[in-house]
């Protein structure tokens, strides 16, 4: 069991955990669906009138961007957790901390990048492949790769800048997010440093007025998205807040309840704030998380608990390295006709996203697998 930081009575049940880990899992799975049938299948819009099963099929691969808010609760709910707890043992240390973060985070990025910049060449140089990478695609792509493919966005890629100084790298749109949790990981201890640290006065300023210059050198927009990625931190913090917690039968699948209600209005009367609409996202993905922390230690069935770690195990490389991929799997027909809906495109769709599945495991083999491993080599130069 994994004890939440500041709680004697409320741990991180196993049980808890593989859900959490199938979450993670299953909204890279989400991100990389919503991109086949983006760049694959014909916009709804121009599908007429189709049927319930096609309106469902398009509901569920729409869910991409929403995906990615459930990313930022959970990142917000580990990283909290992990930096409250080194507060509260004593041993809080910048330079542990940043070689943590940075190791996990880069150790995927930089192959991340080098594909993307093989793939976008390669792309680029073939006859029968250049043309998408020369023009905007609605709604992914603006205004072309080749446009993006640029020295300065690979490394402002490199150093988490991108949607700040610089765009994402190439076809590598999904990039964009990357700079949020950065900034969002140097942001909350900052701000901590502040509130609980053992600084002296004059320290508090410093960081003070490092948390503010954060907030300006982000932009408002991330700035702004840092409160749906501390959701997940207050929930892990609830139970030092004395927070009641959901302790009764099947109360994650009762709460599973309002979460569907809340990702369909997100995709079918989405708000006219983004804002708005991913906080509500947010929000319901907030509430079934924290009946999870209420959940009595169960049984959990071994092919789940095995599927929810492999998934898990590899999402993060997955999310990361999907898009040029299937980007230059769809710049090999450019010439034809998006797709009509059905069940033969769907089959060869779910074919072509197996692709970027597998390369993505390979990478995560020699990467995300291996951070631990990385992280203590990084820390013994510092020793």
């Amino acid at each position: 069991m994994i004890m939440l930081p500041g709680s004697k009575t409320t741990p991180l049940t196993r049980r808890a955990s593989v859900h959490l880990d199938m979450a993670r899992g299953l909204a890279a799975l989400a991100v990389l669906l919503g991109h086949v049938r983006a760049l694959f299948f014909l916009p709804y819009h121009d599908l007429g009138r189709p049927s319930v099963v096609l309106a469902a099929f398009y509901a569920v691969t729409s869910l991409g961007h929403q995906a990615v808010i459930v990313f930022f609760v959970l990142s917000g709910f580990f990283i909290v957790s992990s930096v409250v707890a080194s507060f509260k043992r004593g041993n809080w240390s910048w330079t542990g901390y940043l070689v943590n973060r940075i190791v996990r985070l880069s150790l995927v990025l930089i192959p991340a990048l080098i594909l993307c910049w093989l793939l976008d060449h390669i792309g680029m140089a073939l006859p029968f492949t250049t043309a998408l990478y020369h023009r905007a695609v609605e709604d992914l792509i603006t205004p072309s790769v080749a446009n993006l493919e640029t020295y300065r966005n690979f490394v402002g890629s490199f150093f988490y800048v991108q949607s700040i100084l610089v765009q994402p790298f190439g076809s590598d749109g999904p990039l964009w997010s990357l700079s949020y949790e950065f900034w969002y990981y140097i942001l909350f201890p900052v701000a901590l440093c502040v509130l609980a640290g053992k600084s002296r006065s004059m320290g508090r300023v410093i960081y003070s007025v490092l948390a503010i210059l954060i907030i300006f050198f982000v932009g408002r927009t991330i700035a702004l998205y840092f409160l749906i990625w501390f959701l997940g931190g207050a929930i892990a913090l609830s139970s030092v807040w004395g927070w009641a917690q959901l302790r009764f039968a099947r109360a994650d699948a009762i709460a599973m309840v309002p979460l569907i209600c809340v990702l369909g209005f997100s995709v079918d009367r989405p708000l006219n704030s983004a804002f708005l609409t991913d906080g509500i996202v947010a929000l319901g993905f907030g509430v079934w998380m924290y009946s999870l922390l209420g959940m009595p230690e169960g049984l959990v069935k071994p092919f789940y608990a095995k599927m929810a770690r492999l998934l898990a195990g590899f999402s993060y490389t997955l999310y990361l390295t999907h898009f040029p991929v299937l980007f230059f799997i769809r710049s090999a027909i450019s010439q034809a006709a998006m797709w009509q809906p059905n069940l033969v495109h769907i089959l060869c769709a779910v074919g072509i996203a197996v692709f970027p599945l597998l390369l993505a495991y390979g990478i995560a083999e020699m990467t995300e697998a291996r951070t631990a491993l990385v992280r203590h080599k990084v820390m013994e130069l510092f020793q």
